[in-house]
C-alpha cells in the first residue's frame, strides 16, 4: 500500500472513530470504553515499536521546554488547588463549552486519536 493511501485510510479510521466516540455521553461507561478502545492499542503499539534514532538535544532547547512544562504544571496545579470559579478557570473549565457539543467532542476525539497515531508513527 502506498504511503499516501495508507495515510488516507488512517485519517478515515480516526475520523470514523471520532464520529462514533463522540456519540457517547461524557463521563459514562461507554465513553470510557470508547477511549480505551483507541488508547489501549495505541499504547501497545507505542511500547512495542522501536523509535527512530533521534539527534541529541542541546542543553538550551531542553531547558526552554522543561521550563515551559514546569510553568504549565505550576499553572494547572495552582488553579487546581485554588478556587474553581470563572475568574480563575482551569483548562477543563475553559474547554467545557466546546466539548459539550457533538461537533466539539468529534474534534476533541479526533485530535486526541490523531495525536496518538502521530506519536506512535514517530
Amino acid at each position: 500500500m502506498s504511503p499516501r493511501r495508507r495515510r488516507a485510510v488512517v485519517v478515515g479510521l480516526v475520523g470514523a472513530y471520532a464520529l462514533l466516540a463522540a456519540a457517547c455521553r461524557p463521563l459514562t461507561g461507554p465513553a470510557l470504553i470508547a477511549v480505551l478502545a483507541a488508547g489501549a492499542p495505541l499504547c501497545w503499539l507505542g511500547v512495542r515499536r522501536r523509535p527512530r534514532p533521534a539527534t541529541p538535544v542541546g542543553a538550551r532547547p531542553a531547558a526552554v521546554w522543561l521550563g515551559l512544562l514546569a510553568l504549565g504544571v505550576a499553572f494547572e496545579l495552582g488553579l487546581w488547588l485554588g478556587p474553581d470559579d470563572l475568574a480563575h478557570p482551569t483548562l477543563s473549565t475553559l474547554a467545557d463549552p466546546v466539548l459539550s457539543t457533538y461537533p466539539g467532542r468529534v474534534l476533541g476525539y479526533g485530535l486526541w486519536a490523531g495525536s496518538g497515531v502521530w506519536l506512535v508513527s514517530r
